[in-house]
């Protein structure tokens, strides 16, 4: 399997992005903003139809698309979770115009299409790969700089203020960063199931144990197995990786749950 080069870059490609994953979509069930995760999944069609119906690689396009996206609704902050409906209306309307933007982008509307909602990393270049190098760089390094005062914000952010925690620039680079992990998780499973890589991982490792480091360190490796799981089954089983990756979550998340329930 692994002398195969497109193999070599999925599993290179998988491994940072499920790292990425692990950590992120730790904050984002803590901060309870996993409508707007699944919101820049929406965003990111557009973005990447977009760019390619101009011209740019589809990747491009997302990222574009995300940043902006991530810095409003970083500003909105605590009114983006109120909101639903109005933020649920304009994700809509997000998501129609990625579709015209498809059908404008006539050469290739089905391949592109497919690959951009339901994601294809057995095709991912030398290229891409050096920019998810780049972008996991990048989240490590701000990550490392911000968790702990982030850590506290998400679980107190009327505390964190009053004790001078900059709770606004902080939602900011938050959502900026998740706006680069949903850039990054759409290669694998598409702007439609990407709420899967950034909600399961670490849904699942609050189900096995507490405190910041272990569950954190629980999703990553939750993440990574779940990759390499489903590109092993990809290339044996001939299955489709994304649809591998939201099966083996969903039934680890359930095995969770019957944990819980015989626990109980």
């Amino acid at each position: 399997m692994l002398t195969y080069s497109f193999m070599q870059y999925a599993f290179i490609a998988g491994t940072l992005i499920a790292i990425i994953c692990g950590i992120v979509s730790f904050f984002v069930v803590l901060r309870k903003t996993a409508f707007a995760a699944h919101g820049l999944g929406h965003i990111s069609l557009s973005g990447a139809a977009g760019g390619v119906l101009i011209g740019i690689s589809a990747i491009s396009g997302q990222l574009i698309a995300n940043v902006l996206a991530g810095i409003i609704m970083g500003l909105l902050g605590d009114k983006i979770k109120k909101n639903d409906l109005a933020v649920g209306i304009v994700l809509t309307f997000f998501l129609g115009l990625g579709a015209y933007f498809l059908f404008l982008y006539q050469s290739g509307y089905a391949g592109s299409i497919m690959s951009i909602l339901f994601g294809n990393i057995l095709t991912v270049s030398l290229t891409q790969i050096t920019l998810l190098i780049i972008m996991t760089c990048v989240i490590i390094l701000t990550l490392l700089i911000i968790a702990r005062p982030l850590f506290f914000s998400s679980i107190d952010p009327t505390l964190a203020e009053a004790k001078h925690v900059p709770n606004r620039p902080l939602s900011v680079i938050f959502f900026l960063i998740l706006a680069l992990t949903v850039t990054m998780a759409c290669q694998i499973v598409g702007v439609l199931l990407v709420f899967a890589l950034l909600i399961g991982p670490a849904a699942i490792a609050l189900q096995w144990c507490d405190g910041f480091y272990r569950c954190i360190a629980l999703s990553i490796a939750v993440a990574i197995g779940t990759i390499w799981v489903a590109l092993t089954a990809a290339f044996y089983i001939d299955l489709p990786v994304s649809f591998c990756i939201t099966m083996i979550i969903a039934l680890l998340y359930g095995i969770g749950l019957i944990k819980e329930h015989i626990k109980s």
